[in-house]
């Protein structure tokens, strides 16, 4: 991953440095990038997959930068798209590969999280508690246990093994909902999460919730289009694909919760008293990563470890990049750069 990812950069190099209207700042070794990174920022948020870790490997050296960064006494924050976890399974994953069981729970900014944050401080400011609302989940256990942790009543999840993937006619219309409904007799928000086993019957059942109540919140984890897996770079479709089909049938928009949505950057900075101006947010994609930083006010720094390549950034033009793959303001080889080892 160190070579791939310095052969990358040298890519880049050749093509950027020189180009008209490119305002990227280029850091090629260790020592440009931690002494950067030390004098111009107070806290650090990081992507996972693909800035920290491919797979079940840590990225060479990430461990050792992130200790050093937490040793200098910087804030240091983990923000993923990825709903599947909640916030206590994010922080075991990562302390394990990594090798950091410093790691707190409090670290960790899951857009499970932020899907349970978003409706806390929402139903907040209509004089209503976590407990006394019902919500409707497509998407994991994990996403779901988030939710209970903030006292929600959930109904949905991980599909019933006893349940056929379909629904007829006349199923839909004599199902009756109780579940879903509980005993307070609605749903107040339905919630979609990246899900594996997403079906037919579990698009009815929600879209027919959300016309039975439509006063209640349509919440997007993320919209994330796709991701890569595989040598040669498969698009594995990703929650935006879930959450298009929900819009479609519903005829509404959802409220995304995740990169690079300003939602959660607002939900950041208030729970972490974070300075835009002196945070720094490293990723590895322009359309979630780079966009929520340089769309939330925080500099931006490209690894080219994860999904964005050299070919990537080549084939935009030289300037910025598009509104939905912005430049980033930095780039750097990876993230095994930015501490100082001894």
């Amino acid at each position: 991953m160190r070579e791939q990812s310095l052969t990358q950069y040298a890519d880049v190099m050749d093509h950027f440095m020189f180009g008209l209207g490119n305002d990227m700042i280029f850091l090629q070794n260790q020592k440009d990038v931690s002494n950067y990174v030390d004098k111009h920022f107070d806290a650090i948020l990081f992507d996972c997959d693909g800035v920290l870790y491919r797979g079940t490997d840590a990225i060479p050296e990430a461990a050792s930068s992130l200790k050093s960064l937490l040793k200098q006494g910087k804030k240091i924050l983990f923000v993923t798209n990825n709903a599947g976890s909640n916030r206590i399974q994010l922080r075991d994953k990562l302390a394990n590969i990594l090798d950091c069981p410093e790691l707190t729970e409090d670290q960790m900014v899951s857009s499970s999280y932020s899907a349970a944050r978003y409706l806390q401080k929402v139903f907040e400011k209509r004089g209503l508690s976590m407990e006394e609302i019902n919500v409707h989940v497509i998407g994991t256990e994990g996403l779901c246990e988030e939710l209970r942790e903030f006292g929600a009543r959930v109904s949905g999840g991980p599909s019933d093994e006893n349940e056929s993937p379909s629904m007829s006619r006349d199923e839909l219309s004599s199902y009756s909902f109780v579940k879903e409904k509980g005993s307070k007799g609605k749903v107040d928000a339905v919630v979609i999460g990246l899900d594996n086993e997403f079906n037919y019957r579990k698009l009815c059942i929600a879209n027919v919730l959300l016309q039975q109540y439509p006063e209640a919140l349509l919440i997007a984890t993320n919209e994330d289009a796709y991701d890569l897996v595989g040598s040669d770079a498969r698009h594995l479709p990703g929650n935006g694909s879930l959450v298009k089909a929900i819009e479609c049938c519903s005829q509404r928009d959802a409220i995304n919760v995740g990169k690079p949505s300003k939602i959660l950057a607002e939900l950041l900075f208030e729970d972490h008293n974070l300075d835009p101006s002196r945070t720094l947010f490293v990723g590895d994609r322009l359309d979630t990563d780079i966009k929520f930083g340089k769309d939330g006010g925080m500099t931006s720094a490209l690894v080219l470890t994860g999904c964005t390549t050299a070919d990537t950034l080549m084939n935009l033009d030289i300037g910025a990049g598009t509104d939905d793959e912005p430049f980033p303001h930095i780039v750097f080889p990876h993230m095994g750069m930015m501490g100082v080892h001894q």
